[in-house]
C-alpha cells in the first residue's frame, strides 16, 4: 500500500542564495514546466483542500496529478502517474476522494482514501463523467450520452459503435454541429447522480439538451444542496443554439420515492443566467446574468433568486465591472465576489442585509475561488508569480498564502512591470479615451541601447490584459528575448466600465486600432525603446487586428496573426457561435453587408507591406482554418514575406507542451530577424 508523498519542502522552499544572486531568465522552457492549478475543491471543513496541479516531464502531454494542501501549508501528493487524473470531488466527511479516471485498463469512477492507499475502481463506465460533486445524498456528474439512453451507458456506446461501423459520416439538420474544436455525433451533455457504493445511477437533467453547455460548460453550470435533494442548473432550450444567448435556470428535487420532479424554470431573463449556487440554507440562488440577449459581452451581474416565488434581487446593482467569479459565505449573509477592474480581479464581500462592501485583495488577480465552513479558498497571481493558493478565513476576513509549486520559476529574471494610461481613440464628446497598458522592459537591457517593441494584442474584443500569468500568452517570454513589451487594453477591453466595452461592437478596425497606434506614437519618446523597430502579435481578435494593422499601416517591421479573422463573410459561414458575429456587426452579411465589407481585413490585402507570419490550427472551429490560409495565400500572392506555422492537432489555443515551446521559439525568432536583434 502506498503512502502520500509529502511535498511541502519540494514546493514551498526558496532558492538558494546563491542561485538567487544570477538568476536564469524567465524563458519559454521555464513557461512550459510551469505548475498551474488546473482545479481546486476544498473540503466541506476548509481544513484542507484538493487540488489538480499540472507539470510537464517532457513528453508529449502535460501531466496532471491530484495533491492535498493542509491550510497549515502542508502537501501531500495523492496520485504520481500523472496520466489519468481526471475530473474529482471529495466525499462529505471528508475521508475519500472520487474521480474519473483510469487504472489497468479500465475506465471510470474510482476511490481513494485521502489518509494514503491505492485507487479501487468504484464504477467502470464506458462514457467519462466530467463536472463531479459529491454530496450526502450522492455523487453527480455530467456525461454525453446518447437521446433516450439516460443512465443506461452501455445504451450510449452500443449506438455509437454501430454508427461507426455503418459510416463514417454525420447527418445535421442543426447549428452549432461543430462546437470550437469538435464536431457533435448525437450525444448530449446531462446530468447524473450515482449512490457512494456506485451501485445505482439515475438521471436527474437528461434529454436532448445539455447540463453543462458544450463544449466549454464546466462544474459551475449546476448547483446541488447538501442534502442532495435539489439541483439547480443553466440550460438553453430551443432550436436556435448557434444564435441564442438565452440561458435560463431551472431546479429539480428529489422525492421521498427517489424520483425527480419535473423541471421548474426558476429565472425568465431574455439574456443569460448562469454559473448557479445555492445558499447554504437552500433558499436562494446566486448566479451570473446578462440584460441583452445575443450580446455575450453584456455586463456579467450578480443576483439572487428565491426559490419559492422567483422573485429576483440584484445586491450590488450600480456596480459598472463585470463579476467573473463568487461564492456564498457560510452563514448565508454574504458572498464573496471578484470583480475585473483595470486589470486586475480584486476580492470583495458584499454584505446582503447591510448592502455594505468591503474590498479584501486589491491590486491582485484571483481567479479561482471556493467557500467552505471556515475558510475562503483563492488563487492569487501576477505577472511576476504563477497562481498561489491563498486562504480567507471567512469570520475573521485574515488572510494568508498557504502554498506556491514554483520556486524553481519563481526564482528566475523576470521584466519589470510598469502600468501607463494615455490618451486614445476619441469617444463621446470627442473628447480622447484614458487607455491603460502594461509595458514590460527586460530585467537586463543593454547600456546606452534601445529595445525593439513588441506590442501584443488581446483576443475577444471584449477581453483585456491581467496583472496575471498566462500560460499561452505570456509577455515575460519575450521580456527574456530582450523586447520590451507592450500590452494596450484598448477600446472594447474589459475591466473599464460597460460603456468602454461596448465601444468596439461595429468598429472593429476603428477605435482598438487608433489606441494602438496612439501608444506605438506614445513610446517613440521613450527614450528606452526602438519603437520604429516595432513587431505587432496578436491571437483571435488580436489576430484579425494584426491583419487590419497589414492593411493600413507599415509602421511595424512584423506582424504575428495567430487564429485571426481575415474574412468577415467567410467566418460568418464557417464558424461554430453565430450570435456573436451578427452582434458585433449589426446583422448577418447579406442584412448589413456594408459592416462585413468594411470591417474584413481582407479588402486592403492591396495595401499590405509588413512580413508576416500566419499561425493556426486545424481544429479551430471559432476562427476556422480558412481564415489563417486565406492570409497567409494573399500576403504571398502580393509578394509579401510571409510564413504558415500550421498545427494539424490544436485548436484555438496551443495547448500541448511541445507545440507551445515551438509556438514562443518560432515567433521569437521571427521578430528577432526582422528586428535585426541577434
Amino acid at each position: 500500500m502506498r503512502k502520500g508523498l509529502i511535498l511541502t519542502a519540494l514546493f514551498c522552499l526558496a532558492i538558494p542564495s546563491t542561485l538567487a544572486a544570477q538568476p536564469k531568465p524567465f524563458d519559454a522552457e521555464s513557461l512550459v514546466h510551469t505548475r498551474f492549478v488546473a482545479d481546486m475543491v476544498p473540503s466541506p471543513s476548509g481544513d484542507f483542500a484538493v487540488i489538480r496541479l499540472t507539470d510537464w516531464d517532457g513528453g508529449d502531454r502535460f501531466l496532471s496529478d491530484y495533491h492535498l494542501v493542509k491550510v497549515s501549508g502542508a502537501v501531500t501528493r495523492l496520485t504520481g502517474s500523472g496520466k489519468s487524473s481526471g475530473p474529482f470531488a471529495i466525499s462529505p466527511d471528508e475521508t475519500q476522494l472520487v474521480f474519473f479516471g483510469e487504472r489497468e485498463g479500465k475506465k471510470g469512477l474510482f476511490l481513494m482514501g485521502l489518509a494514503g492507499g491505492e485507487p479501487r475502481l468504484l464504477r467502470e463506465m464506458p462514457v467519462e463523467a466530467e463536472n463531479i460533486r459529491w454530496v450526502k445524498g450522492g455523487i453527480f456528474f455530467s456525461a454525453m450520452v446518447a437521446y433516450g439512453c439516460g443512465a443506461d451507458f452501455d445504451c450510449t456506446k452500443k449506438r455509437l459503435d454501430e454508427a461507426r461501423k455503418t459510416t463514417s459520416a454525420l447527418v445535421f439538420e442543426y447549428l452549432l454541429h461543430r462546437p470550437w474544436n469538435s464536431w457533435r455525433n448525437g450525444t448530449f451533455s446531462n446530468l447524473f447522480v450515482m449512490d457512494p457504493e456506485g451501485k445505482q445511477v439515475d438521471p436527474v437533467a437528461a434529454g436532448a439538451f445539455d447540463v453543462p453547455a458544450v463544449p466549454l460548460g464546466g462544474r459551475e453550470s449546476y448547483s446541488v444542496s447538501e442534502d442532495g435533494k435539489t439541483v439547480v442548473f443553466a440550460v438553453k432550450f430551443g432550436i436556435d443554439q448557434a444564435r441564442s444567448t438565452n440561458f435560463d435556470l431551472y431546479e429539480t428535487t428529489r422525492g421521498p420515492d427517489g424520483k425527480w420532479s419535473p423541471l421548474k424554470r426558476l429565472t425568465s431573463n431574455p439574456g443569460t443566467d448562469n454559473d448557479p449556487i445555492l445558499s447554504p440554507d437552500g433558499t436562494r440562488v446566486a448566479y451570473l446574468s446578462q440584460d441583452t440577449p445575443g450580446f455575450e459581452s453584456d455586463l456579467w451581474r450578480l443576483r439572487v433568486v428565491e426559490r419559492a416565488n422567483q422573485q429576483v434581487a440584484t445586491p450590488n446593482e450600480k456596480l459598472d465591472r463585470w463579476v467573473t467569479a463568487f461564492d456564498w459565505a457560510p452563514d448565508g449573509k454574504r458572498i464573496f465576489y471578484v470583480t475585473e477592474d483595470t486589470g486586475y480581479r480584486p476580492l470583495y464581500v458584499l454584505d446582503l442585509g447591510k448592502g455594505t462592501i468591503e474590498e479584501e485583495a486589491p491590486r491582485t488577480v484571483v481567479k479561482k475561488m471556493a467557500s467552505s465552513r471556515r475558510f475562503l479558498w483563492h488563487t492569487r497571481e501576477s505577472m511576476t508569480a504563477p497562481p498561489e493558493l491563498w486562504v480567507m478565513d471567512v469570520k475573521t476576513g485574515a488572510t494568508k498564502r498557504v502554498a506556491g509549486f514554483n520556486a524553481d520559476v519563481t526564482g528566475r529574471s523576470f521584466g519589470r512591470v510598469e502600468e501607463i494610461w494615455y490618451d486614445g481613440s476619441k469617444g463621446k464628446g470627442g473628447s480622447p479615451r484614458q487607455i491603460q497598458a502594461f509595458i514590460i522592459m527586460p530585467s537586463d537591457p543593454p547600456k546606452g541601447k534601445k529595445v525593439p517593441l513588441v506590442m501584443m494584442l488581446h483576443g475577444g474584443p471584449q477581453g483585456a490584459w491581467l496583472d496575471s500569468f498566462h500560460p499561452r500568452w505570456n509577455p515575460m517570454v519575450f521580456a527574456s528575448m530582450g523586447f520590451a513589451v507592450a500590452l494596450p487594453n484598448f477600446t472594447g477591453s474589459t475591466g473599464y466600465g460597460q460603456e468602454f466595452v461596448n465601444a468596439v461592437s461595429k468598429d472593429w478596425g476603428g477605435a482598438p486600432y487608433e489606441d494602438v497606434m496612439a501608444l506605438l506614437d506614445k513610446l517613440d519618446k521613450d527614450t528606452r525603446i526602438d519603437a520604429k523597430n516595432a513587431c505587432a502579435i496578436g491571437g483571435s481578435y488580436g489576430g484579425y487586428l494584426v491583419n487590419w494593422i497589414a492593411g493600413h499601416t507599415d509602421r511595424f517591421k512584423c506582424l504575428v496573426s495567430h487564429a485571426g479573422v481575415f474574412n468577415l463573410a467567410s467566418k460568418y459561414g464557417t464558424t461554430d457561435e453565430l450570435w456573436f458575429p451578427e452582434w458585433e456587426f449589426g446583422g448577418a452579411p447579406w442584412t448589413n453587408p456594408q459592416s462585413y465589407e468594411k470591417w474584413s481585413p481582407h479588402n486592403y490585402v492591396k495595401n499590405f507591406k509588413t512580413p508576416i507570419m500566419v499561425v493556426h490550427g486545424q481544429n479551430d472551429f471559432r476562427v476556422p482554418i480558412e481564415q489563417g490560409l486565406g492570409m497567409f495565400q494573399y500576403a504571398k500572392v502580393m509578394g509579401i514575406e510571409a510564413r504558415l506555422v500550421y498545427f494539424p492537432d490544436e485548436d484555438h489555443f496551443v495547448s500541448k507542451p511541445k507545440n507551445r515551446k515551438f509556438w514562443y521559439e518560432t515567433v521569437g525568432a521571427w521578430m528577432k530577424k526582422h528586428t535585426g536583434m541577434k
